[in-house]
């Protein structure tokens, strides 16, 4: 369910539909935080059931702990797409703010983050 949420986060994303991305957050953080309780209570699980030397069980908690970890991989890449999307949509709204105020084009450095550093000059043509 994660995966398919994140996908109607891509959709509103690449739609720029701001309304429907603000509600997503919130319920992406709820989603998280679901997640965040049962991952608690599998950890909790496996500890009872290591403590009971069941090996069939032991057996399929694997298997399970191998299927969450590839949808969790899965989830994380669709989650590094969306927030580059993101990223993208954040330096183009600045480069038009830039144009709009009148800022000339800027020399620009890239800091130890991999961020764009500009050096920002407040020169705008509605000031005299």
């Amino acid at each position: 369910s994660l995966y398919t949420f994140l996908m109607k986060e891509l959709v509103a994303l690449k739609k720029r539909d701001a309304e429907s991305i603000s509600a997503l957050a919130i319920e992406k953080n709820s989603l998280l935080n679901d997640l965040e309780k049962i991952d608690q209570e599998r950890q909790h699980f496996i500890q009872n059931s290591h403590a009971s030397e069941n090996q069939p069980v032991s057996n399929e908690i694997d298997l399970l702990s191998n299927e969450i970890e590839n949808c969790l991989n899965k989830c994380k890449k669709q989650n590094s797409i969306n927030g580059g999307i993101i990223e993208m949509s954040k330096l183009f709204n600045e480069k038009m703010l830039d144009i709009i105020s009148g800022n000339p084009a800027k020399e620009s450095t890239y800091g130890a983050s991999g961020k764009n550093n500009s050096a920002k000059n407040q020169h705008s043509l509605g000031r005299v």
